[in-house]
């Protein structure tokens, strides 16, 4: 693949602004209408706002982050900002997208965190829920809410809106929790979020594990006893690990050359950064880029 500037694209609201009811931090459609109007979207992509699709009909593979999903009836799917998506769907695909903003939400609800919710914790949760009988009608039913509520002029129309989509996120939490025990909410968990943000917003600085700790006004050797209660993983693997997803999503999905990929991650020695990537993945950074790069 000849390398150039081609970079992976990022999405904002304000590309999906067709809409009579647009608003510059909200966007609800049904999955038909957005897919009609919008066929770039099946290409990979990332987003900078927090993404909801649930598909009621169809058929297909939703792909977020090199992994695989089956699309049926009752899929939902949740994305936070940054992380890369593709998907290959069926005519007969039917249901309901939402995007939205942080700010919109976090308007009303001023003592939360989306990060809070499982399923918006891209390094530890999973993005994909399979609603049953018994959870597919509430949960289609609040999708519907909303949509006619974004495209009417009630009284305090995004009040009603922030009402419903955080009835909509506590929902589906609770059907989260059912199909994946074993993860009740408590002050460990609560660190390792906040860990996970700072990891976030610092992974490229390739900063020591005492520097986030002292971010967390935890000892060392506090954090990592956490990460291992609750992860079972250390916090240079965690580190780790976002840095090797972030290389992979560069090399699959953008023209960068090897040494591009590895000034963006600040990896001054090149030859580091391949040594680091074969030792994580068992393919120097050319091996991975070819073998993902075959498939269609």
């Amino acid at each position: 693949m000849a390398a150039s500037d081609k970079a992976l694209p990022v999405l904002h609201i304000g590309h999906f602004n067709h809409s009579p009811a647009h608003h510059p931090d909200f966007y609800i459609e049904t999955l038909e209408e957005h897919m009609a109007k919008y066929q770039f979207v099946q290409a990979p992509h990332r987003h900078d706002f927090y993404f909801l699709v649930l598909f009621t009909k169809g058929s297909g593979t939703h792909i977020i982050d090199f992994v695989s999903y089956e699309i049926k009836p009752g899929s939902l799917f949740f994305m936070s900002p940054a992380q890369v998506h593709s998907w290959r769907l069926s005519p007969a695909d039917s249901g309901f997208v939402i995007f939205f903003n942080p700010a919109f939400y976090l308007l009303a609800y001023t003592q939360k965190t989306l990060t809070e919710f499982p399923y918006f914790q891209p390094l530890t949760g999973s993005p994909y829920l399979y609603l049953a009988s018994e959870n597919l009608p509430e949960i289609t039913a609040l999708f519907t809410t909303i949509y006619e509520e974004f495209r009417g002029n009630t009284f305090q129309k995004e009040n009603v809106i922030r009402s419903y989509l955080n009835i909509l996120l506590i929902k589906s939490a609770g059907v989260y929790y059912a199909i994946y025990p074993g993860e009740p909410a408590s002050l460990q968990t609560s660190q390792i979020r906040k860990l996970e943000a700072l990891v976030e917003q610092h992974y490229t600085r390739h900063l020591p594990v005492t520097e986030y700790a002292e971010m967390m006004q935890l000892s060392s050797k506090q954090l990592y006893a956490i990460c291992q209660a609750v992860l079972q993983k250390s916090i240079t693997d965690i580190i780790q690990d976002r840095l090797m997803l972030e290389a992979k999503r560069l090399l699959v999905h953008t023209d960068f050359t090897i040494s591009q990929i590895a000034a963006q991650l600040n990896y001054t020695d090149n030859s580091y950064f391949n040594r680091f990537f074969k030792k994580m993945a068992g393919l120097t950074p050319e091996q991975f880029r070819r073998k993902f790069q075959k498939v269609p």
